[in-house]
């Protein structure tokens, strides 16, 4: 019984791949890549060496890994491109500290604000 109970779970999965739209996406690429490479005689080593040819190019075995180190390549740049907070400096005139940071958790500017008052702590702000 677990047989027909592996088949069913199995052809559930497959209906699933089957209507996802990513199916059609991955499906695309790989024809199309495999087309190219045969066309100009590349192998997956030649293409990853000319998209990326500052890496270290490891063969890769199928052209999933190569799908996957580019999905990998997408996913670095989109986490480089992402926006961090800039950096603000604070200057006590009182005893001419400098403090960067860039949130307001900073340990010295709390106590700043607890002495001095946190209404003159952006008057203290640098361009």
């Amino acid at each position: 019984m677990t047989a027909i109970m592996d088949y069913l779970a199995l052809m559930g999965k497959i209906k699933k791949i089957e209507n996802d739209s990513s199916l059609d996406r991955d499906a695309r690429f790989y024809h199309e890549f495999v087309a190219l490479k045969a066309r100009y005689n590349f192998s997956a080593t030649d293409v990853l060496r000319l998209l990326r040819p500052a890496a270290s190019v490891a063969a890769p075995s199928l052209v999933q890994d190569l799908f996957e180190a580019l999905l990998s390549d997408e996913k670095l740049a989109a986490a480089a491109n992402s926006t961090t907070k800039p950096l603000r400096r604070y200057r006590n005139p009182h005893t001419g500290e400098v403090v960067e940071t860039r949130g307001s958790n900073h340990g010295r500017l709390k106590e700043w604000k607890a002495q001095y008052g946190a209404d003159v702590l952006p008057t203290w702000r640098e361009l």
